[in-house]
């Protein structure tokens, strides 16, 4: 969880939040805030974002499985990925409430 510190720190700036919006790569940013979340403000809601060309999380937990993609087409290199972890899904499917693109 330690990709979460950004979360906490927000918490402990920001305490009542409905809704944390985190972008989404490989998962780990997103897992680990998710944890941080449902610790600190069990209330709020977790969004992950990602770009439409490359919505393989938004995929993945609509199908409740990991989905590959072919690498996408953008300048933002962490949002190239083809898949998400496994690790990192199982927290995404239990503390995150959806994916936006």
């Amino acid at each position: 969880a330690g990709q979460g510190t950004s979360a906490l720190e927000l918490f402990n700036e920001v305490p009542d939040l409905d809704f944390l919006f985190v972008c989404v790569g490989g998962g780990g940013l997103i897992s680990g805030c998710a944890l941080v979340a449902h610790e600190v403000a069990p209330s709020c809601k977790v969004i992950g974002v990602e770009p439409e060309a490359g919505n393989d999380a938004q995929q993945s937990m609509e199908k409740g499985e990991i989905v590959r993609i072919d690498t996408p087409a953008t300048i933002a290199d962490g949002a190239q990925t083809q898949f998400i972890g496994k690790m990192t899904f199982a927290i995404m499917k239990e503390k995150v409430e959806k994916i936006i693109t």
